[in-house]
């Protein structure tokens, strides 16, 4: 008896399937990244190499499927209650596999005769098979095999036939062992170096200089990863530039090897180190907002910013988009902007709303948690019907009144960052549209200055028409400040602060306590009026530059409809002023320092301070002088920074505004030494990108004058 060889069971030649169903696993990815990478090196070679393990492996799937068929209840050495399931069970399975492998086959499958194919390879494949038979079959057991054995009672079949158990544990701990040698080395079971790759989620269209043009669906490859959450990626022409993280989703290459039964991975107790590396790897590879979030270090209203992501995301939500003319459906004329010859102005048009709303205060705001440097505080206003965003987005810097920072002030500055004057006007409105404020921190750990994130506080939203349908009130409103994003209702900011109580007196209590926002609206005086009535359809902008935004309609309205000979003409207008002043009104640095100048050169002027723009009385040819003052003020000292290599502008982030003032200072430096913003461009200290024709041309017909409002 003890010479004779034990009769499988069918516990033991399930064992067998799971260890076919590792390897499987295994080649799928291995199979997957090769096919999916043309330039892996030695690709054709490691293709053969994948397309003998598949010929190999169905050979043994098809053996051991042919074992389990044949064997009976009878063969079963120990007694075994619903074999015939379990058997069942087990071929179904082994037939699922067999399909798998068949599938990866047919793909891997040469063009050239088989013979001609592995002519190179017999040897090697006849190695890489012989490694694979050679390695222990003992996996972990079936959860359905030890729970029938507890039930009847059976002892494990051991003895001088082997223990199955015994070499379970053995493979299980050499297996251990190896990963965990791997995972300390940093070595890789594999000889191929993968490189990240992700998917878009959505298109992305580049903004500037630098950004990567990308279409939802199309798979690029990370290069670096950036703190202000904009990635440097590569795609398939080899181009690289900037993508915003949140566009992207890592890409599962071997996904349309696996079927939708068997999962990704498989499914196993995570260990402590693996535990600890992966919160290490969270720690470094994500951003501050992230860490709070995940270990909930944040009120549970407090979520990343919407308003500074669809601004941030494309032109859309900027002034870029709504500062710019429009043309009519039949794209032959301009539908939103007219000249009259009589007056030498534009032609004013009324619109239903425009109104000054002015953002004063924010209380009990709660702080975004412990150990962490708040940089600035901002808010963010647009228009808002309750689904989607109606107009661009405007930033105001607020400034706390209190030690803890949970008060917020906001000033009326003639700074265009500070001014937290705003104006709205939109010619036809709905009943619903009203005004939005998302009010956000920006923030880094503590340490670490470098990380910098912005999290949103929460919004408030103020509809501009009562319940009866007319206009609202001229007067001072406290809003309630919400929670979450503004498409989530009845989120609040802090829930430890309960709104609905029992008792009145509790409820005016709990109500002192609530996040608030205090704003103030207004109606336009004449001499704003005068200047609301040129703008676009739909803007919401700042108080402050509400002068200049109409004297650039104005230019444009004799640039476009006075001047030119051919009005039906496309060809791009030679005018720097009106190709980029719309983007400069994103930038409130460049945008201060152009009304700084700007105000330097009119009061060295007689007699143009006297008129209002567009006043009914005053003179065209004072317009006329005020508009050439703009444009070459803008010349002078704003076109040449808005080709130097400044940072990108992003409201609030400490090293990007101090970059920025460095460099415009110096530059002001020069240039009033000089007495000319020009005699700064001779300075060597700072650089300038290379010059392009393409920026001194407006286009008349450009995708922001077809683009519907």
């Amino acid at each position: 008896m003890s010479g004779k060889t034990p009769t499988p069971s069918l516990k033991h030649l399930a064992k067998e399937a799971d260890t076919l169903k590792k390897k499987l696993d295994k080649l799928q990815k291995e199979c997957a990244t090769v096919f999916n990478n043309p330039s892996a090196s030695n690709r054709q070679d490691k293709l053969k190499r994948f397309y003998q393990d598949c010929v190999d492996m169905r050979n043994d799937m098809t053996d051991l499927n042919n074992r389990i068929t044949k064997m009976t209840k009878a063969d079963e050495p120990t007694k075994m209650s619903n074999f015939d399931s379990k058997k069942d069970d087990e071929v179904k399975r082994l037939t699922k596999m067999l399909d798998q492998v068949k599938e990866m086959e047919k793909k891997l499958e040469p063009d050239e005769t088989e013979e001609d194919y592995y002519s190179d390879d017999q040897e090697y494949a006849r190695k890489i098979k012989e490694e694979l038979n050679s390695e222990e079959d003992g996996v972990d057991e079936d959860e359905e095999y030890e729970e029938e054995g507890e039930e009847e009672g059976e002892e494990e079949y051991t003895d001088e036939e082997g223990s199955y158990e015994e070499e379970d544990s053995e493979y299980e701990e050499e297996e251990v062992e190896e990963e965990c040698e791997e995972e300390e080395n940093g070595e890789d079971d594999s000889d191929i170096k993968v490189e990240p790759e992700y998917e878009l989620l959505y298109d992305f269209v580049a903004q500037k200089k630098g950004d990567l043009e990308v279409k939802a669906g199309e798979i690029v490859i990370l290069r670096s990863v950036r703190d202000d959450s904009w990635w440097v990626c590569e795609n398939q022409n080899g181009e690289t530039g900037l993508v915003p993280s949140n566009f992207l989703k890592p890409h599962v290459k071997y996904s349309d090897l696996m079927t939708e039964d068997d999962p990704q991975t498989p499914i196993s107790p995570r260990t402590g180190k693996e535990l600890w590396g992966s919160i290490k790897k969270a720690l470094s590879e994500t951003s501050a907002t992230d860490v709070l979030h995940a270990f909930g270090a944040v009120p549970p209203g407090f979520r990343l910013p919407t308003s500074a992501r669809l601004h941030s995301l494309n032109e859309k939500h900027t002034l870029l988009n709504y500062g710019a003319v429009k043309l009519s459906n039949s794209n032959l004329f301009y539908k939103d902007l007219f000249y009259n010859p009589a007056t030498s102005k534009v032609r004013p048009r009324t619109a239903r709303i425009q109104k000054v709303v002015t953002l004063l205060e924010a209380k009990n705001i709660p702080l975004p948690g412990e150990k962490v440097v708040v940089h600035s505080r901002l808010a963010r206003l647009s228009l808002f019907d309750g689904s989607k965003f109606l107009s661009n987005i405007v930033t105001t810097l607020a400034h706390v009144t209190d030690k803890e920072g949970r008060n917020w002030r906001f000033l009326v500055k003639p700074t265009t960052l500070e001014s937290s004057e705003c104006f709205v006007r939109i010619a036809e409105p709905s009943n619903q549209i009203g005004i939005l404020i998302e009010l956000s921190v920006v923030f880094s750990k503590e340490g670490d200055p470098e990380k910098v994130s912005e999290l949103s506080c929460g919004w408030a939203f103020k509809p501009m028409f009562e319940e009866n349908g007319t206009l609202i009130l001229n007067k001072e409103y406290d809003l309630m400040v919400n929670g979450g994003t503004p498409f989530e209702k009845d989120v609040e900011v802090d829930p430890s602060i309960a709104r609905r109580t029992s008792s009145r007196f509790m409820s005016l209590l709990s109500r002192n306590k609530q996040p608030t926002l205090v704003i103030k609206t207004n109606a336009a005086n004449n001499e704003q009026k005068e200047r609301f009535d040129v703008l676009p359809s739909v803007v919401v902008g700042k108080v402050p530059y509400l002068h200049s935004m109409a004297l650039y309609r104005h230019y444009l309205a004799c640039v476009l409809l006075r001047d030119r000979d051919n009005l039906q003409s496309t060809e791009p207008v030679f005018e720097p002023f009106l190709a980029h002043f719309p983007q400069l009104l994103e930038m409130p640095d460049l945008t201060d320092l152009l009304l700084e100048r700007w105000d330097l050169k009119l009061k060295s002027k007689s007699r143009t301070d006297r008129f209002t723009l567009l006043a009914k009385n005053a003179p065209s040819r004072d317009v006329e002088v005020l508009v050439n003052t703009l444009v070459s003020t803008f010349t002078e000292w704003i076109y040449p920074l808005m080709h130097a290599h400044l940072p990108t502008y992003k409201a609030g982030y400490p090293n990007s505004i101090k970059k920025r003032a460095e460099l415009i200072s110096a530059f002001k430096i020069k240039g009033e030494q000089k007495n000319t913003g020009l005699a700064a461009m001779l300075d060597p200290s700072i650089e300038y990108e290379p010059f392009d024709m393409k920026e001194l041309s407006f286009s008349v017909n450009g995708p922001q004058c077809i683009a519907a409002v």
